[in-house]
């Protein structure tokens, strides 16, 4: 590989992955619809790159689950069957819950600060009735019961389902009256993790993974 050929690898990197976290954000914020068809040449004006930037990146959000590409007709935005759903949320509810135990277990006092934080912003923007920024608050409320955990598989795992789980959030939270149940159900969790109690902690993530499931999914229902 010649001295050119390096920078040029160099310099497209950042731009694949400015692409990809832009593509992604404009698909789990809700800019396009499930479904909807992804045009190249819109997608490299929005996102600034060329188009072996633009495929590069839309591999990788493909690869996340994110995008679907059809044959003669291009990258769409992947649906979510009903099915895919509730494999979604079983999984989700046994994993989010080890993932509670492994935060009171060895979480330190810096992750217990850390959550407290990005919960009090989460309560804010719940009690303010603004879904968006909850929804991306909540991102981050678990991130940091991950990172809390210890558990280097089980991040892993629960992140390959991340992009999904928003989507499937975004879903729940738009049936009305669903905002303030979740603030309640996550105040439930947080004082369990923040008092270090293993089994409130993981009772509180399994019923708010269940209340959460039973929302989406007759969203879904009404949908078919």
């Amino acid at each position: 590989m010649n001295g050119s050929t390096m920078n040029h690898v160099e310099s497209a990197t950042p731009l694949r992955k400015q692409a990809e976290e832009g593509l992604r954000k404009a698909i789990l914020s809700g800019r396009y619809d499930a479904g909807e068809r992804l045009k190249e040449r819109q997608l490299m004006e929005a996102l600034g790159v060329s188009r072996t930037v633009l495929r590069e990146a839309l591999r990788q959000i493909e690869a996340e689950g994110l995008v679907t590409l059809v044959p003669n007709r291009g990258p769409v935005v992947s649906v979510l069957s009903y099915e895919d759903a509730e494999e979604i949320y079983e999984v989700r509810g046994i994993l989010e819950s080890q993932a509670c135990i492994g935060f009171v277990l060895r979480a330190s006092s810096g992750h217990v600060r850390k959550l407290e934080s990005v919960f009090k912003e989460l309560r804010r923007a719940a009690e303010a009735g603004d879904v968006g920024r909850t929804l991306e608050l909540s991102s981050d409320f678990y991130d940091v019961i991950l990172e809390g955990s210890g558990n280097k598989v089980l991040s892993s795992m629960l992140k390959l389902l991340h992009n999904r789980i928003v989507l499937l959030r975004r879903a729940s939270m738009s049936e009305p009256g669903r905002l303030p149940e979740t603030l309640d159900e996550l105040t439930q969790m947080f004082t369990a993790l923040r008092a270090r109690d293993e089994s409130a902690a993981s009772k509180a993530s399994i019923h708010h993974v269940r209340q959460a499931s039973r929302a989406a999914l007759r969203i879904m229902r009404q949908g078919r």
